[in-house]
């Protein structure tokens, strides 16, 4: 009798063990799902593992958003692209304001400087053509939030002359730097001359009007090796250690390898040079299908969002694939922006029209 009080005992703490974790990982009011934790053999959560659990309410009344950023304001933006819009949000998704552009205006991607400014490229849609425009929407002069009435300079457009233009050119990423300048990637066609290929990555300055532009150099156009920047569709600088930047790939299969690529500057040989190209490192052998954004945390872990595979990929300083990595079609729809801020991972759903939050099972 003894025994089975005692077997009784055991069971009821262990079980109150995992509830009360259960409850601390529900808290402030957030939704619980428990299907994203695994489950071992006998059925039981194993609460020890760490994972992304999704935090609720979903952010939705997007019309398919391509870009979603943590600013330096400690805002949330969203290019609400189908809607023409950029939304300026709070961390709990309350809307503070939105800056429509034009009909044919469709913001693709989004960065901020330590002005505040919003970088913005848009696609600019007409009858003939699509041009990629670059934005600034002046932000703390328009008096922090962001309304029709805050002051908008259109920068630079994809037909500018590098020295050659040729309106196939698309800008597809923006990123700045910690002295506002920025950096931005082009695609467009080969140049058979190989003087001004479309294929480019851009560093500008100016705030006003672009003042110094410059083509880097060193890159191969085409092809998919390690230094190859064809088909370039997102750059992010990394803040605490310029001019370093990290560039993704997308050609939209799972064929090919490097589309992902960490590229650091080389004072010597005046060169930008792979971070990551041992067969080791699962940032190199892994075979992305489209990923069209990257973020870092203050750890320097690597997020990249797949829409291809719809999959969201999280990689160690060192290349090492995460094990909180996840993704289906069950969980997202084409997803083509992510960003980070305290912890909070914001990934834009393109396909389902909203904006989802995860956050590790071992973060209160």
């Amino acid at each position: 009798m003894k025994n089975k009080i005692k077997k009784i005992k055991r069971i009821s703490l262990k079980t109150a063990v995992i509830l009360s974790v259960l409850i601390a990982l529900n808290g402030c009011g957030d939704k619980l799902d428990l299907a994203q934790f695994p489950v071992t053999n006998n059925g039981t959560i194993n609460v020890s593992d760490t994972v992304y659990v999704q935090q609720y309410p979903v952010w939705g009344g997007f019309n398919r958003p391509e870009a979603v950023y943590a600013g330096t304001d400690q805002l949330i933006y969203v290019a609400d692209t189908k809607n023409n819009s950029i939304v300026q949000m709070d961390v709990a998704g309350g809307r503070y304001g939105s800056y429509y552009f034009h009909s044919s205006v469709f913001p693709k991607k989004i960065s901020q400087d330590g002005l505040f400014d919003l970088l913005v490229i848009c696609d600019s849609v007409t009858s003939t053509d699509t041009i990629s425009i670059l934005f600034r929407l002046k932000v703390v002069d328009g008096g922090g939030v962001i309304t029709q009435s805050t002051p908008a300079v259109r920068l630079l457009t994809s037909l500018k002359p590098t020295p050659n233009t040729n309106k196939l050119r698309k800008f597809t990423g923006i990123s700045t730097y910690l002295d506002n300048s920025y950096v931005i990637t082009r695609t467009g066609p080969e140049d058979p001359l190989n003087i001004d290929p479309g294929n480019a990555i851009i560093k500008a300055s100016g705030r006003d009007s672009v003042t110094q532009l410059a083509v880097l150099s060193g890159f191969q156009t085409s092809g998919n090796s390690f230094y190859s920047i064809d088909k370039v569709s997102s750059i992010l600088t990394i803040k605490n250690n310029p001019p370093n930047f990290i560039i993704s790939r997308s050609s939209k299969d799972t064929l090919n390898l490097n589309k992902v690529i960490y590229f650091e500057y080389n004072s010597t040989n005046g060169t930008y040079d792979p971070k990551y190209t041992s067969t080791s490192q699962d940032i190199v052998n892994i075979k992305f299908g489209s990923p069209d954004a990257i973020a870092m945390d203050n750890n320097y872990a690597i997020y990249v969002i797949d829409s291809y595979r719809n999959y969201f990929y999280k990689f160690s300083s060192s290349g090492s694939m995460l094990k909180e990595s996840f993704g289906d079609a069950t969980k997202f729809s084409s997803p083509k922006g992510i960003t980070i801020f305290n912890k909070v991972v914001y990934i834009a759903d393109t396909g389902n029209d909203r904006i989802l939050r995860y956050k590790l099972s071992t973060d209160n």
